[in-house]
């Protein structure tokens, strides 16, 4: 197998962070303020999107490079990281639904349910970037060699 290429994704993982201590910063408002913001809910909603994408990439970068493979669509990426052992299978379809989320913010944002980006905020979806971000650099680390 082919070594991921860390300088790809290093700095994606620098970006699910910083997305990630942007959107915690929203946990200390309640659900109606945040419904009540536009400007706190495009905020929130354009760093879930630079979270979600940069995860994408990683996946997008390891399948192609990694295993040779070429996912359907986002979603099936980390069901394909999943099925050769990469990350686990909770992860797997926890990622894949924050793809589907994120297609659904960039192609219909009309339709978006703000108290649900509330609860990703809030709930353990930020966890599972973290996680995404855990699971993939212990993979890193197996595969590529230190100088």
């Amino acid at each position: 197998m082919t070594p991921p290429d860390i300088d790809k994704i290093y700095p994606k993982f620098r970006d699910i962070r910083e997305s990630i201590d942007r959107l915690k910063a929203f946990r200390g408002i309640s659900l109606d303020e945040f419904l009540n913001d536009q400007d706190k809910q495009d905020i929130a909603s354009f760093r879930f999107i630079v979270a979600t994408e940069a995860a994408i990439d990683i996946c997008l970068h390891i399948a192609a490079k990694v295993l040779k493979k070429v996912p359907e669509d986002y979603a099936g990426c980390f069901k394909v990281l999943c099925d050769h052992g990469l990350i686990d299978q909770e992860l797997a379809t926890c990622m894949a639904q924050m793809a589907r989320f994120r297609n659904l913010l960039v192609h219909k944002y009309w339709e978006i349910d703000y108290s649900r980006m509330y609860g990703i905020i809030t709930g353990s979806d930020l966890g599972d970037l973290e996680e995404f971000i855990r699971q993939i650099n212990s993979c890193i680390e197996e595969r590529v060699p230190r100088p």
